[in-house]
């Protein structure tokens, strides 16, 4: 009896496959796009445009356009194999919990077995490795890891484990990869004994049918299905279609079969699929992101019938969003045109047009007159209709699984910091997220997207008596990132020295503005992160700032926060002596909960020490958070230091922090964070009649109305 666990896993299967062949043929993009570059160069069907090409590049250009096809193009095949291979083996290990084959192996043996079976088919050519074998790479990339897995464990060679990694590896990999070549050259050799498939059949369909039926209609719907099925399974299907042209199509207009100038011209408004109208629809659409992207890039390509971009970028080749569209828009074009020739409203040339020829010009071509264009303008129409609302739901859901990575990506940060940050592969989904955030992060330093916020400190008696600068950050296209996750990216990405650089030089302009409005007794409260404290240029830029300023030094405090150890460094040493020598006060951050709070006590002088935000939250409920605090508050008046207490968010809080020894209270019982304007009004003018049990104010939300995530982060 089979397990039920096996059962399920191959259910899921097929599912596993198509999803891993369709990300492999976006692997393989850049070959599809050098490819589709040289093919359109190489078919421009302009004779001017051409000779002007040969005089820039020389005579033999298109030689070297050929050459680039062949190494892209011309290797697809087996390029496929390879990448499809080695990105199944990662996902079945993912699946099955099982150990990963290791992946130059798996290349390897796709390598081998894809030229085994071209081998075994006859004389190897170029032309058996490209697109042509693209069915070949699929299996044969599916195939390779699928068994190879099972022979690893029935080979089961063990060498010795001293024995160095790649050496260990390739010992034990070579049984089973011999094992499995012997399996692919039988199963190749069985394939090729079997009848090649013919096509004497539609040969015969047009005697068997009735008089009355136009066969035009029927095999241009034959030679529609033949070319889009096969596209949509990564085959080429414009391949099998001109071996298929002799029967499908008819020599001359004379015969009532399909008419290839029609289909091409009218049937495959920019390739298969009729992709000019999807192209036109992603760029409606997609306002920002790859589809947008990606709509740019295929445009042209596709108003000269060369569509592989959009096919396997999109990619629409095993993709069940565009199945539907990818075969209506053609059919609904092809019946409209040939309607149109039924009626004797669109007439045809029995001219032979270059595939390559671009929309609009080829309709003129093959029908002589202004109608062809009007045709050919109506179809684009259509096709754009019919794939709008495919081309919305493939970018809502990419928008939506976007947000999704980056929502976990930010909680991980805020919750995790700089261990999930360095342990996220560089090329995973949320790796590419951290990347896209230090890049914006690095360009908006110094940018409007970043603002500075002051939240109000107050004494026992209710009197504002500082304010502590807190950073927002607006990402362009993802709205507020929180401060500690802004913190956090700029430790780990080498720009926390420039953002803190920032943060002290607007902090000080704002401080001295407020001086001229009379709040010179107001304490600017920075925070500095331990890292600053290793820049030998931290006092000089303090001093500097002061000095531009005008500014006393003890209008300033610096408080450390511990998102990382202070580091045991004779330069951080050398600047925190310096600071305190010149009169700025210190503060630390978070006491309590970081790395060696105590230690920095005898370290280096403090003014004042922060209370964290955990034990503040919950003293009204947590006996355990009271003690720490009353702990806390007692060495700080045993050292004379300010105790602060932030998160402070009700009267009743306010009082049990007080009488635990608490002396400044920060939070929204008082004020939430403000913008510097607001923020002043708030100093000149509220304060003072804001009686410190009062509810606040209508019309400033209250803590509940505001994320916690939002709240004075630094």
């Amino acid at each position: 009896m089979i397990a039920p666990a096996l059962l399920r896993q191959a259910a899921h299967r097929p599912a596993l496959w198509a999803i891993t062949i369709r990300d492999s043929f976006i692997v393989l993009l850049p070959i599809t796009f050098l490819g589709v570059t040289a093919t359109l160069l190489n078919n421009l069907p302009f004779p001017a445009v051409r000779g002007l090409l040969s005089v820039l590049l020389g005579a033999g250009w298109p030689q070297a356009m050929q050459g680039v096809i062949d190494a892209s193009y011309g290797v697809f095949g087996l390029a496929l194999a390879v990448v499809l291979s080695i990105r199944l083996a990662r996902r079945l290990a993912s699946k099955d919990s099982a150990d990963e084959l290791p992946q130059a192996w798996v290349g390897i043996a796709a390598l081998v077995n894809f030229m085994l079976c071209v081998a075994m088919a006859g004389t190897p050519s170029l032309a058996d490795l490209g697109r042509h074998s693209m069915l070949l790479g699929i299996v044969i990339g599916i195939i390779t890891p699928e068994l190879l897995r099972p022979l690893v464990a029935i080979f089961h060679v063990v060498p010795d484990y001293d024995s160095e990694a790649t050496f260990y590896y390739a010992v034990r990999m070579t049984p089973p990869l011999v094992a499995l070549s012997l399996l692919v050259m039988l199963g190749a050799g069985a394939t090729s004994m079997l009848p090649a498939p013919g096509a004497r059949w539609l040969a015969a369909l047009p005697a068997w049918l009735p008089g009355w039926a136009d066969t035009d209609w029927l095999f241009s719907i034959i030679a529609l299905l033949i070319n889009h099925v096969l596209w949509l399974l990564g085959i080429h299907g414009n391949t099998v279609l001109d071996e298929l042209a002799p029967v499908l199509f008819a020599p001359s207009f004379n015969h009532h079969l399909a008419l290839r100038p029609l289909l091409d011209a009218f049937g495959l408004l920019g390739g298969s699929g009729a992709t000019l109208g999807l192209a036109l629809a992603l760029f409606i659409v997609a306002r920002e992101g790859p589809m947008r992207r990606l709509a740019l890039v295929a445009l042209l390509p596709c108003w000269f019938n060369i569509n592989e971009l959009l096919i396997f970028g999109l990619p629409i080749a095993l993709n069940p969003i565009f199945v539907w569209p990818f075969l209506l828009a053609p059919l609904a074009l092809t019946l409209l045109a040939l309607t149109a020739v039924h009626a004797g409203w669109l007439p045809l040339h029995d001219l032979a047009v270059p595939w390559s020829t671009p929309a609009l010009l080829s309709g003129y071509l093959v029908s002589g007159s202004w109608r062809g264009v009007a045709l050919q303008l109506l179809g684009l129409l259509i096709s754009t209709l019919i794939y709008l609302p495919f081309v919305r739901r493939a970018e809502a859901r990419r928008v939506r699984a976007q947000g999704e990575t980056f929502d976990a990506a930010i909680n991980a940060i805020a919750t995790q910091g700089l261990p999930y940050i360095r342990t996220v592969p560089r090329h995973s989904k949320a790796g590419l997220v951290l990347r896209g955030l230090l890049a914006t992060l690095e360009r908006d330093i110094g940018s409007a997207a970043m603002t500075l916020v002051f939240q109000p400190k107050h004494d026992r008696h209710g009197a504002a008596v500082g304010v502590e600068a807190l950073l927002r950050w607006r990402h362009g296209r993802h709205g507020p990132i929180r401060a500690d996750v802004a913190v956090t990216l700029a430790e780990e990405g080498a720009l926390i020295v420039s953002l803190g650089a920032w943060v002290l030089e607007q902090a000080c302009a704002r401080k001295a503005h407020w001086n001229t409005l009379g709040l010179s007794h107001i304490t600017m409260a920075i925070n500095v992160s331990p890292l600053q404290l290793d820049d030998p240029e931290l006092p000089a830029l303090l001093e500097r700032c002061l000095r531009q300023y005008k500014l006393s030094p003890g209008e300033i405090e610096l408080e450390i926060t511990e998102s990382q150890a202070i580091a045991a460094h004779p330069v951080v040493d050398r600047n925190l002596t310096r600071i305190v020598a010149m009169g700025v006060t210190l503060a630390m951050d978070d006491f309590g909960m970081g790395y060696s709070s105590l230690l920095h006590m005898r370290r280096f002088p403090v003014h004042a020490i922060k209370i964290d935000g955990s034990l503040t939250r919950d003293v009204l409920s947590n006996p355990t958070s009271r003690d720490i605090i009353h702990t806390i508050a007692a060495l700080g008046c045993s050292r004379q230091l300010e105790v602060v207490a932030e998160f402070v968010e009700s009267a009743e809080q306010r009082d049990t922090l007080a009488a635990l020894g608490c002396d400044v209270f920060q939070g929204y019982l008082y004020s939430q964070p403000l913008p510097a304007d607001s923020c002043a009004r708030y100093l000149l003018g509220q304060a003072p009649s804001l009686a410190p049990d009062q509810e606040i104010p209508t019309g400033r939300s209250s803590p509940a109305d505001i994320p916690r995530s939002q709240r004075s982060l630094k």
